[in-house]
């Protein structure tokens, strides 16, 4: 039997939080053995998010880790009262820790960034403007004017690539965006009521591109950036994972469908770099 999963507090925890009328954020971190790389991040956000005014936010992950990462997230949950995390026992995936995410979040927009830091934080308060502005999806891109893939080595841009191809030629839905298969996004929560999801890989923004409701979606350009600590979990597994997911999304005999109809329209947006200039760090 697996073991109950445990959600980490404190005497300043998320549930102490007060309600606001302006939009929460939860930024969604599946973790697996990230270690310092967490403080790291929760350092970053918290920096970019509070500096940016915005202080309705939590931070919450979703960690499957065998080291002591549950100790590191279990002190930060202690001293800032931004932080939550579930340490989930006997359970690993990162699909499935996103989905987790989801179901456990408390704000009406979510985010989901790696916990790698291959994601810049600074790429938030830019995010959430669009956010506010009207946006139901945010996709920061590699690949448009002012994106960068240079934190990828060789043989994992040519798997990203070859990932991105084959999505776009099975889901004409998603052909309108450049980096489908990015791994940092932000919706509001609505874009995924009503969706059962199979989570079956870790590329969880592709079956929401196919599945969401939603209207406008704005692609933001932004530099991946290589790992500053630890190492890649990309596996053979994972991109096998990966395709079979694909081929059930697209069969409609897996797990993954809409529960309602949707009376969105999505249409396309791409923002320059020039469009971030009020948000220094990305400058």
């Amino acid at each position: 039997m697996i073991p109950a999963p445990s959600f980490g507090h404190s005497s300043r925890s998320w549930h102490e939080l007060p309600s606001s009328p302006r939009l929460m954020l939860t930024l969604i971190v599946p973790t697996y053995n990230e270690g310092k790389n967490t403080e790291a991040l929760v350092s970053a956000v918290s920096e970019f998010l509070l500096g940016s005014g915005n202080r309705t936010f939590e931070i919450l992950f979703i960690d499957d880790s065998t080291d002591d990462t549950p100790l590191l997230l279990e002190h930060l949950s202690k001293e800032s009262p931004h932080v939550r995390y579930l340490h989930r026992q006997g359970e690993r995936g990162l699909g499935s820790a996103i989905v987790r995410g989801f179901k456990e979040a408390r704000g009406s927009v979510l985010a989901v960034m790696d916990g790698d830091l291959q994601h810049p934080p600074a790429l938030l308060p830019a995010m959430l403007a669009q956010i506010e502005k009207g946006a139901d999806l945010v996709i920061p891109s590699r690949f448009i004017p002012g994106g960068n893939d240079g934190g990828l080595t060789p043989s994992r841009k040519i798997v990203s690539l070859v990932a991105r191809s084959i999505a776009r030629l099975m889901f004409s839905r998603i052909r309108p965006t450049s980096d489908p298969t990015s791994g940092v996004f932000m919706m509001r929560r609505d874009v995924i009521d009503g969706i059962r999801f199979d989570a079956g890989s870790w590329k969880v923004l592709v079956e929401i591109l196919v599945l969401g409701c939603y209207g406008p979606v704005v692609e933001l350009p932004y530099r991946f950036r290589a790992r500053d600590l630890g190492s890649s979990k990309m596996s053979f597994k994972a991109q096998w994972e990966y395709l079979r997911h694909l081929l059930r999304l697209r069969s409609g005999r897996g797990p993954g469908n809409r529960e309602r109809p949707c009376q969105k329209t999505p249409s396309f947006t791409r923002r320059t770099a020039n469009d971030l200039k009020g948000f220094p760090a990305l400058d």
